[in-house]
């Protein structure tokens, strides 16, 4: 099921000073690493938590290397 609400969750988490974990941020596959990926960083998450399977591995972690350094307009702070 997807979020049918993610703009509040994003703004919930604007203020929070803990590290945000973000999970199921790939829908069980209905969205794609790159989009999930950058979305959740650009949004505040500071990890994500993904399942992938071990030939993903490499992929999803350039993937996220490529995420984290892309987000640089995100408005909450990294924690």
């Amino acid at each position: 099921m997807f979020c049918h609400d993610h703009a509040e969750t994003v703004a919930f988490m604007q203020d929070v000073k803990v590290p945000w974990i973000a999970f199921k941020i790939l829908a069980a596959g209905a969205i794609p690493p790159k989009d999930g990926f950058q979305y959740a960083f650009d949004s505040g998450a500071d990890f994500v938590c993904v399942g992938m399977f071990d030939f993903q591995v490499e992929a999803d972690a350039e993937l996220t290397r490529q995420s984290v350094a892309g987000a640089k307009d995100r408005r909450r702070p990294w924690v």
